[in-house]
């Protein structure tokens, strides 16, 4: 099941991210940039969508 994070939660989508990856998803993350997550576990997310 899909479900999307509160902003508060956002930190346990960063594991997620690849390093070399996107600066501006990098920014939603850390809070900087307005944005929204979406993970296939809340409290254990191996899958993300990231907007």
């Amino acid at each position: 099941m899909i479900s999307e994070l509160k902003n508060s939660e956002f930190y346990k989508g960063k594991d997620l991210l690849n390093e070399k990856g996107q600066v501006e998803v990098k920014a939603v993350i850390e809070g900087i940039n307005p944005g929204r997550v979406f993970v296939d576990d809340i409290c254990s997310p191996t899958t993300g969508l990231f907007g």
